[in-house]
């Protein structure tokens, strides 16, 4: 695995530029118009979601890199825990949106398929793509671009999370850049990072079961790693 490169080529960097410079434009211009539709959450998807999700399907057909997407992995561990995870992040936020005393389940469930769909569309510039282009350098070198990347592109629709407190706000995107970087780094699930992505941003967040999410994908990785160790060791002679 080719991870420690650090000096970037210059058709790597021209799809970086590419990439970000039209996510934080189309962001910046869908932040721009009216709210034309009654809930102001459905411009959320459009200012938040479509600008990485537009940029990195354009940057890789102009590239000839397609992304060939799939929802769920055709690997079978990685597909066992993308089918756990989706199932624990329906009902973990089902649960803690009636455990804050909301009845309207209608409403619920729309808002929670709408969580998942926002972060699948975001997720797939900042992980998927930056994740794929960035797969021979460091860790520490993914970590770090991504994370100053995503950091950045959040001023193109400028909230009271990003204008508050900035430091605080660009550390919940290292640790956060991070944490999602590695997850795909191994699973390479785009499911998986959007699950995790989207259980910080339900609301009401629900602490719990994002603790239990990690604990087990961390759990799932850990033993893969386990049991690949343990089959190469038989196999040596």
């Amino acid at each position: 695995m080719g991870t420690t490169q650090f000096i970037f080529d210059k058709a790597v960097a021209l799809k970086l530029t590419r990439y970000f410079v039209l996510a934080f434009g189309i962001s910046y211009g869908f932040h721009l118009l009216p709210n034309l539709l009654a809930s102001p959450g459905i411009k959320w998807i459009f200012t938040v979601g479509f600008g990485p999700f537009l940029s990195a399907i354009l940057v890789s057909y102009w590239s000839k890199t397609p992304l060939r997407l799939r929802l769920f992995s055709k690997t079978g561990w990685v597909r066992q825990m993308e089918f756990i995870g989706l199932g624990l992040f329906l009902v973990g936020t089902l649960l803690a949106n009636i455990l804050a005393g909301k009845t309207n389940y209608c409403l619920i469930i729309f808002w929670t398929l709408y969580a998942l769909f926002y972060a699948l569309l975001e997720e797939l510039g900042w992980r998927v793509f930056l994740g794929n282009e960035l797969s021979k350098y460091s860790f520490l070198t993914i970590v770090l671009l991504s994370a100053v990347l995503w950091f950045v592109w959040h001023y193109s629709f400028p909230n009271r999370l990003t204008l508050a407190n900035p430091l605080r706000f660009i550390g919940m995107i290292v640790a956060g850049s991070a944490g999602l970087a590695e997850f795909y780094r191994k699973t390479k699930s785009w499911l998986i990072v959007a699950l995790a992505h989207a259980l910080v941003n339900v609301n009401p967040p629900s602490l719990p079961t994002l603790l239990i999410f990690l604990a087990i994908t961390i759990g799932f990785l850990k033993f893969h790693e386990f049991k690949n160790k343990k089959e190469a060791m038989t196999r040596v002679p």
